[in-house]
């Protein structure tokens, strides 16, 4: 099974509970949404943190707040599917998806 298999069934349900989902400082449409695997620089921002632990391998994705400048917070879903173990974010789909 891969990744993309794996958090078919955890984008449904984020889709089915939510009209908007949080990417960064936006609200995306749920039924344009995607998990895409977390850029490595995304990565290595969150590892940095204190505060972070990474999702557990296979379990449910989760909602992270990040604090930016001037007072200002980022919100990213996360998910860390059992198939790779890589971190996955919910991200706006792209035109050509």
């Amino acid at each position: 099974m891969t990744a993309e298999d794996e958090l078919a069934p955890a984008l449904a349900e984020l889709q089915r509970t939510h009209d908007v989902l949080p990417f960064l400082e936006q609200q995306i449409p749920a039924a344009e949404a995607k998990f895409r695997r977390m850029p490595d620089e995304m990565v290595d921002v969150l590892s940095t943190s204190p505060d972070f632990r990474p999702p557990a391998r296979g379990g449910a994705p989760v909602w992270l707040q990040l604090e930016a400048e001037e007072g200002h917070h980022a919100v990213v879903i996360v998910a860390r599917p059992e198939a790779d173990g890589e971190l996955w974010v919910i991200s706006p789909r792209k035109a050509k998806d």
